[in-house]
């Protein structure tokens, strides 16, 4: 024979199915967050890495002797 349940036995299994729904709801919500801050790292390492290129090409080229040829054309 099923077991009645009682009006607290049924409250308290509807609040726990609407905490349950809460939760992953959350845990969408923090999936969906944690794809978007693992692109921005992403982007972030691309730009440095692009910065750190373009820092070594000017180390490079203020590293280098330009002879007086090169001087005159850049200041005359």
């Amino acid at each position: 024979m099923p077991r009645r349940l009682t009006s607290t036995a049924v409250s308290k299994q509807e609040s726990l199915l609407a905490t349950e729904r809460e939760l992953l709801e959350e845990a969408a919500r923090l999936r969906r967050e944690e794809e978007y801050l693992t692109l921005k790292v992403r982007q972030a390492r691309e730009q440095v890495r692009y910065y750190e290129h373009l820092l070594a090409l000017l180390k490079r080229d203020w590293s280098q002797d330009p002879g007086l040829a090169a001087l005159f054309r850049r200041f005359g």
